[in-house]
């Protein structure tokens, strides 16, 4: 009843059943309920009830619910300031309280852009606008993640947390770091013109918000950061002195902190409103992880194909079609002498052997090369390699399929159309592998082709540099 009545936010309900039992409130605690009646008003909006509840029991103030959530944790992230208010009057230690994720209500609050109560909660306790979370990141790095443009200037503007606008997160980016990889135009606008942000602080990674938007996609909101920036004196991290730099170790995690290492990721912008930025940056981890995990099977499985090829080849090679001599034996009617253990294919068809040899040796030679690659520990992710190994692959199932069409020649008794039959569809297929091999080729000649001329504008970048010093 007591539940029902805080659903309800019904005053005169709660006014009978302490009238009936005193102690009905001082039950609460003992219930297997997750929420306290007043968590319940905080949700619902309930102002009154939530007076009538303080002025019987002020301590369900800092009471917890199952996820460590006092009442004013709810009543700020759903916005009800009148109950914000009441509840700082009753305790502003309630401030102060974390949840099982270490945010406190100033959190909440910032992310859900609740202006006034964010406002509030800063007035009431000073020290919690410094309160960090578990990945370092302060209220201002919130309001940034969640485009909080609002919060973040009501918390900007107070004077205790002018010196704020500066501190780095447990990856080492600062919020002009953060708005700048979100592409919030109006977010870098207020910090470059109204704070003491430094423009060219290096994060984790070693790097400025210049480097940051110099490397994402290109669009209309990429170029007008680039603008802001370097009208604020912003430069990139090679003109910084290397007193200034740190040694960073380059990871994923780090990579996707900054999101320039790896460009071709970030694709299209999803809306604030549909998912939190946090989760976008979440996503793109989870995302590269899948990607390498991926990659990582695709040369394991590449290890065991090539060896099961090197394998099929030296048998083959050891044991040719058509088997081999047993004995020594003189051809009655060619007076040929055929000597134990050679190749009976190679006395029959010379000319076949042959060409079933060469082939099968560039299977076996090329099989090992790839095996080789793989266990030399070269960069398998360079584009260099990657088409080196698509080249040998390449190599290795074309030899190995002409290798099967002489051995089918010469061990089947079949008629000359059905022969050419079989030689035609393997050298069809073989044409389409080798558009593919051609498809790749191709693209690796591009991206070559483009490195060259990213070096050659470089170098004449920095000579006409030089020339205007």
């Amino acid at each position: 009843m007591l539940y029902e009545a805080s659903l309800n936010g019904n005053v005169e309900s709660l006014n009978e059943l302490l009238q009936q039992d005193r102690l009905t409130l001082a039950r609460v605690s003992l219930t297997c309920f997750n929420e306290t009646p007043l968590h319940i008003a905080a949700m619902q909006g309930h102002v009154e009830f939530a007076k009538a509840l303080l002025s019987h029991k002020p301590d369900l103030v800092t009471e917890l619910d199952s996820h460590g959530r006092s009442p004013l944790h709810l009543a700020s992230a759903n916005g009800y300031i009148e109950i914000v208010k009441l509840l700082l009057a009753a305790d502003t230690c309630a401030c102060t309280i974390r949840d099982e994720d270490g945010r406190t209500p100033l959190h909440l609050a910032a992310m859900k852009g609740r202006v006034e109560i964010v406002t509030e909660l800063a007035h009431a306790r000073q020290e919690v606008t410094r309160f960090m979370l578990d990945r370092g990141e302060t209220v201002l790095h919130l309001c940034v993640v969640y485009n909080r443009l609002e919060a973040l200037k009501v918390l900007v503007g107070m004077g205790t947390m002018a010196d704020c606008v500066n501190v780095k997160d447990d990856a080492g980016n600062t919020i002009l770091h953060i708005a700048t990889m979100l592409k919030q135009v109006e977010t870098v606008k207020h910090l470059l013109r109204t704070t003491i942000v430094k423009v060219n602080e290096l994060n984790g990674n070693s790097i400025t918000a210049l480097d940051i938007i110099q490397y994402m996609p290109r669009d209309l909101k990429a170029v007008e950061i680039c603008e802001l920036l370097v009208k604020a004196g912003g430069v990139m991290d090679k003109t910084i002195p290397a007193s200034r730099t740190t040694t960073a170790t380059t990871t994923t995690e780090q990579c996707l902190a900054v999101l320039v290492t790896q460009p071709s990721s970030v694709t299209t912008e999803a809306p604030i409103s549909a998912q939190p930025p946090q989760q976008i940056l979440d996503s793109r981890l989870k995302h590269l992880r899948a990607q390498d995990h991926q990659l990582n099977r695709k040369y394991e499985s590449l290890m065991v194909v090539a060896t099961l090829i090197a394998a099929m080849a030296f048998q083959a090679g050891l044991s040719p079609p058509g088997g081999l001599w047993q004995e020594d034996k003189v051809d009655p009617v060619t007076q040929e002498v055929h000597e134990a253990g050679k190749s009976i294919l190679a006395d029959r068809w010379p000319v076949l052997y042959k060409w079933f040899c060469v082939s099968n040796t560039v299977s076996f030679i090329a099989s090992l090369s790839i095996i080789f690659l793989l266990v030399s520990g070269l960069p398998t992710k360079k584009r260099v390699v990657l088409w080196i190994l698509t080249t040998a692959m390449w190599v290795t199932i074309t030899s190995t399929t002409l290798a099967y069409v002489y051995s089918v020649e010469v061990i089947s008794p079949m008629d000359k159309s059905m022969i050419t039959v079989l030689v035609s569809s393997v050298y069809t297929w073989m044409g389409v592998i080798g558009i593919v091999l051609l498809g790749h080729t191709y693209r690796f000649v591009i991206w070559i082709i483009r490195m060259v001329r990213k070096r050659r504008n470089k170098t004449q970048d920095q000579d006409q540099d030089q020339d205007q010093v």
